[in-house]
This record gives C-alpha cells, sequence and structure tokens, in this order.
C-alpha cells in the first residue's frame, strides 16, 4: 500500500513536469508560461461571457483571441449595441493590458464563410512557415470574412516579412496586424 502511493506521487509528479515542459512549448519564446497560462485564462473568460448572455449576443458570431494579455475581439454582432456590450462585459476581465474590438455589425457568417475562413487560416500558416519559416506558434491568426488578423511578438523585420506573406496569399481580403515590437536581440 506504501508502495503503490509513492508510485502514484512518483507518477503524479511526472506527469505534471510532462505537462509544465509541454506548455513551455506552447508558450513560444516571446511569452513565458504564466502569460502563456494568463492568455488562455482570458479566452475562456471571454468566451464564457459571450456564451451566458445569449439574449444580448443572439444573433452574433464573436471569435476570441488572447495574446500577451492583449485580447482581440472579432467576428460579427448583431447590432451595435450588442458589439458595444461585448466590449464592456469584456474589459472587466483582469489582467488585460488592452483590447482590439475588430466586431463588424452584421449578419452571422454562414456554415461555407466560417468554413472559408478556417481554410483561409489554414493557407495563412502554411505559406508562414513555407515562404518565411515563421511557426505558428509565434504568430497566432484569425480570419473573418477574408480579413485575416495576426497578433504575436515580432521585432520590424519579421512584422514587414509575415504581413508581406499574408498578403499575397490569396483569398486574403485585408490584413489587420496587432503586433507588439520586440527588440532585434530578443
Amino acid at each position: 500500500m506504501i508502495k503503490s502511493r509513492i508510485v502514484k506521487k512518483t507518477l503524479h509528479s511526472l506527469l505534471l513536469t510532462l505537462l509544465m515542459l509541454a506548455i513551455a512549448g506552447c508558450a513560444g519564446k516571446s511569452r513565458t508560461i504564466g502569460t502563456f497560462i494568463e492568455d488562455q485564462a482570458i479566452t475562456l473568460k471571454a468566451k464564457h461571457i459571450i456564451k451566458t448572455n445569449k439574449e444580448t449576443y443572439q444573433g452574433s458570431a464573436v471569435k476570441v483571441l488572447s495574446y500577451n494579455e492583449v485580447l482581440l475581439l472579432t467576428g460579427t454582432a448583431s447590432t451595435e449595441t450588442a458589439r458595444l456590450k461585448i466590449l464592456k462585459d469584456t474589459i472587466l476581465i483582469p489582467k488585460i493590458r488592452q483590447i482590439h474590438n475588430e466586431i463588424t455589425v452584421s449578419r452571422k457568417p454562414s456554415f461555407l464563410s466560417s468554413l472559408s475562413d478556417k481554410y483561409l487560416a489554414a493557407k495563412v500558416r502554411i505559406r508562414l512557415l513555407a515562404d518565411a519559416g515563421i511557426k505558428s506558434s509565434e504568430i497566432k491568426i484569425v480570419c473573418s470574412k477574408g480579413t485575416v488578423y495576426l497578433m504575436g511578438i515580432v521585432n520590424d523585420t519579421e512584422q514587414k516579412l509575415v504581413s508581406s506573406v499574408v498578403r499575397k496569399t490569396s483569398g486574403v481580403k485585408r490584413v489587420v496586424t496587432v503586433f507588439e515590437s520586440k527588440s532585434v536581440d530578443a
């Protein structure tokens, strides 16, 4: 029985260590593990706010992404009131340094439109890796109605390269960058 507890504790410690290593790998070089975890919490809280206010947000299709404690809201809201209410509700989430509200007022996109956005995001990721050697963990990509939103921590050279590659991808109508600058040495 004592051996069983020791084995369980050892296994638990090993799994916890592996989980921390996996999280560290997901965090990329630009964010700490703590910031990575905080970004996940911010995203979950924002999604929860939107899902629990079904009456207010009915007919809306909002995408939420947090990177380095900056929140990006994209997609559509059924009314201007709903768009502003989403901003008002998410601004109360702790630890957010900045919010970019790129939600537009229009009808909820069709299934085909949503599928097209997912396909476009995949094409952009592949082009970034193939043409620029940029890992998808370094740049976060969200697409909505042909507009590509890019988030990450990059230097000026990387920002120009990424923006250029994305603009040249077929199907991209517009590119919105929400980059933070890092020094070339970082």
